[in-house]
């Protein structure tokens, strides 16, 4: 099986609750199929049948974390929710480091292992390391035939002898790439093991059994907690609870405006089916995926503002330069509340979150930099 497809059955539904599965088949010229099935979906439904745990911890920065195994990997696979703490962004920590530490080495022969199983793919973490790798590589290779180049226009070279060598340059770069990608392709089938071998701080790791503990955290932003307590019954905590952890209890409206605001852009883009993580690596609050990381790369950088509120020229365009960079869309997101500072703090403490979310609206602005040596056509 492909990784394409492989990937279209984990991550197959976009949020945690799916849509009722496993209903009876209807047999058109048979009326009891019809009832049985009503009865079916009358009586199913999409709700967890154990709602996710979460922790917190720290007093002034409060972390909030998911640590069992199955329900960090039920977030990740429904939705690219969280982010694991010593990884990128699936918590993979556990398995990279059993392939590390060669708990997992036994013969691939021996086992079932197809393209799409965890044992026979590279995490996202190997593969980053490897394709920087890669690059530094193919940087010495192009630097060195410029350098044959430049001794040759020294020595005074004809314009024809400059053009074989082109040839010859070009020619040998395209074999470098060539053998690096077939490198890849072997490497992505089958890792290698033998990499690193046992160090004394790694018997920490390990129970009286000789297993691998686990001690990375699925970690959830705010709004991805409140969005899953709020919009979606998945959490064991209600939005008040979550609120009353991350907030004291007379609050001003000073200590909420920017979470509100955050989570109502949060909010209104998974709404409309985006994929939702955060931006901070470029310098923005969140980046849009049409689907998730696994697929493709992200394609709007969003920064959230207050409607009433202009920048400095350079700092649109600083943040602009960032993400023109990444070769993504820059979108400036504008929130506007709509009832007065007082009405919101009532509804805050009231509890009545879905009132006071629906106070703000959303405006968005494309933000485009313009090149003079790009844009004169």
């Amino acid at each position: 099986m492909s990784k394409g497809r492989a990937n279209q059955r984990r991550y197959k539904y976009p949020l945690p609750i799916h849509p009722v599965d496993e209903l009876p088949e209807i047999i058109i010229h048979n009326p009891l199929s019809w009832i049985y099935w009503a009865y079916r979906y009358y009586k199913s439904t999409n709700a967890l049948n154990v709602k996710i745990h979460v922790d917190f911890i720290g007093d002034t920065t409060i972390h909030i974390t998911v640590k069992d195994d199955e329900q960090m990997l039920y977030l990740w696979d429904n939705g690219f929710f969280g982010t694991g703490q010593f990884s990128r962004s699936e918590p993979t920590w556990k398995a990279r480091t059993e392939v590390r530490l060669g708990l997992n080495d036994s013969p691939l022969e021996n086992r079932k292992v197809t393209k799409s199983s965890p044992e026979a793919q590279l995490t996202l973490e190997k593969i980053t390391q490897r394709r920087r790798l890669q690059r530094l590589e193919f940087k010495k290779e192009r630097a060195k035939l410029e350098k044959e180049l430049l001794e040759l226009r020294k020595n005074g070279g004809h314009v024809d002898e400059e053009n074989i060598l082109l040839e010859k340059q070009r020619e040998s770069l395209r074999r470098f790439k060539l053998k690096q990608t077939e490198e890849d392709n072997i490497l992505t089938l089958r890792q290698d093991v033998c990499e690193s071998n046992l160090r004394n701080e790694d018997n920490d790791l390990l129970d009286e059994n000789g297993d691998l503990l686990q001690f990375e955290s699925l970690e959830l932003m705010p709004v991805e907690a409140m969005f899953l307590t709020f919009a979606l019954p998945v959490l064991d905590i209600s939005p008040a609870d979550l609120m009353g952890k991350l907030f004291r209890f007379n609050v001003k409206y000073k200590d909420i405006h920017f979470f509100v605001r955050s989570y109502v852009i949060y909010h209104h883009y998974r709404s409309h089916g985006w994929c939702v993580r955060s931006g901070i690596k470029f310098g923005c609050d969140y980046l849009l995926y049409k689907r998730g990381p696994p697929f493709q790369h992200a394609e709007f950088c969003i920064m959230g503002l207050d409607h009433d509120v202009s920048k400095d020229y350079t700092w649109y365009s600083s943040i602009a330069r960032v993400v023109g960079g990444a070769k993504k869309t820059f979108v400036l997101c504008y929130v506007e509340r709509l009832i007065s500072e007082e009405d919101a703090v009532a509804l805050w403490k009231s509890n009545s979150f879905a009132k006071l979310f629906n106070s703000y609206q959303v405006g968005e602005v494309l933000y485009k930099r313009w090149v003079p040596g790009r844009n004169r056509d």
